[in-house]
């Protein structure tokens, strides 16, 4: 394991006893096709974008039907498991909006339907970072299918360094993670309750701790 391919996200979260379901995307059916969801300058299957920065939705619907399709955006705890703010408290404006920008074939062996949406937008802006879901809609309700994404502030200053295992035997497995944390504005009370650390290694959440 690399610096180069080694994201490590800190989180400051409200302990709380949950017995949600961790969240689970939800796949497609087959004629939507060609999902691209990302951040403004990468694509990868869980985007993380600085608070304000924009996310970029487009997907194709493989008929001419120019069918209605609706976005929610829902919040979630550090372990994925839904949070308990209000909407209100995470999102400026609306969701469960209609997306308006699409465009059609033309002149095509297949005909579809090509839909875009970023975020933020006239009717939508996050408020806080977090964990986050993107749920897409037909016009009956039918989910469609969803993504997840993270949202980051930076908020205080974090030092990383990856040791090697002392153990010859794992010197190439079992790496430690020293992690420094350090805020002029943020008062650290029970840092090992309220501080949590998601590993992210080649854009795949690992493990959150």
């Amino acid at each position: 394991m690399t610096s180069k391919n080694l994201v490590i996200i800190i989180t400051l979260f409200l302990v709380q006893t949950s017995y949600n379901q961790v969240a689970e995307e939800v796949e497609p059916p087959y004629y939507i096709k060609t999902i691209t969801f990302k951040g403004n300058t990468n694509e990868s299957e869980l985007p993380i974008l600085r608070l304000g920065e924009p996310l970029q939705l487009e997907f194709d619907v493989l008929n001419n039907d120019e069918a209605d399709f609706y976005y929610v955006i829902e919040h979630y705890d550090y372990d994925w498991t839904p949070s308990r703010l209000i909407k209100s408290r995470y999102l400026h404006g609306f969701d469960d909006q209609r997306i308006v920008n699409y465009e059609n074939s033309f002149n095509t062996y297949q005909l579809y339907s090509h839909y875009r949406l970023q975020i933020p937008n006239n009717q939508t802006r996050l408020l806080v970072s977090g964990n986050y879901m993107m749920k897409i809609f037909d016009e009956n309700g039918e989910l469609m299918f969803s993504r997840k994404f993270m949202v980051y502030e930076d908020l205080a200053n974090v030092g990383v360094a990856v040791k090697r295992s002392r153990d010859v035997r794992f010197i190439h497995q079992k790496q430690s993670v020293d992690i420094s944390i350090g805020s002029l504005n943020i008062n650290f009370v029970n840092p090992k309750q309220t501080i949590k650390v998601a590993i992210i290694q080649n854009n795949n959440l690992k493990t959150a701790i």
